[in-house]
């Protein structure tokens, strides 16, 4: 068998889902399930109906049509048993009907089943319940890489907290030591002149006094009234 899409639309022609196993076209894929829609009565006692290229074997599931588009030339028995194994796979996942909401709501475990079923276009040699230990073997895998994620992320946000508390004391420190200095403008002009020893103090009053008393060499000798003379 040869199966190139299998499908779920409603009885007025909207498709829910489709999942193709061959290469087609997706407009080629809505023109045969269009004319699927159009073709397909309710009151027909067969469950295929074959067109010029392809064969449509079908299933109805209440208010929603279940379909496969095989070949021709595909074994109508082989496709009538992956219709219904499919059949089984959309009743588990869609327990309270599959309706559109439902469908769509699990379309994607949906798809994955359809997988395991079918693989490039021919069946597997799988039963249902086979199928759901890969899904659940799948959801751990996922379930695992998920909480790996999650332990990443939250590592990293530590990360993130813990530099963010470095920046914020660095801030807090440098703010407590730019408070304790007041501005250049403020300190007195006392405590920027530079500290002299008491030792040097005295050593520059003697240079000065020595200076002072000092008398040039030559010069005029003034005379007043009383006073002795002044050396100039």
């Amino acid at each position: 068998m040869v199966v190139i899409s299998a499908s779920l639309l409603t009885k007025q022609g909207k498709i829910l889902l489709a999942r193709q196993f061959l290469e087609i076209s997706r407009s080629s894929l809505e023109g045969l399930l269009n004319s699927f829609a159009k073709l397909v009565d309710s009151d027909r006692q067969h469950t295929y109906i074959d067109q010029e290229n392809v064969r449509f074997v079908y299933q109805p599931l209440e208010d929603i049509y279940l379909v496969l588009i095989t070949s021709k030339d595909s074994n109508i028995v082989e496709d009538i048993e992956t219709l219904r194994l499919l059949s089984k796979v959309v009743q588990h996942y869609c327990p309270f009907g599959p309706d559109d909401a439902n469908i769509l709501k699990n379309g994607f475990e949906l798809i994955l089943a359809f997988d395991d079923v079918i693989a490039l276009g021919y069946r597997e040699s799988v039963t249902l319940s086979q199928i759901l230990t890969y899904a659940d073997m799948e959801s751990a895998e996922e379930r695992i890489f998920k909480e790996k994620q999650k332990a990443q992320m939250q590592e990293a946000k530590e990360l993130a907290k813990r530099k963010q508390a470095e920046l914020d004391k660095k801030r807090g420190l440098e703010n407590v030591s730019n408070k304790s200095l007041p501005p250049i403008e403020e300190i007195p002009r006392e405590a920027l002149r530079p500290v002299i020893p008491e030792k040097e103090k005295e050593k520059v009053v003697e240079t000065l006094v020595a200076s002072n008393t000092k008398k040039p060499k030559g010069g005029m000798t003034l005379v007043s009234r009383g006073k002795k003379g002044m050396d100039i």
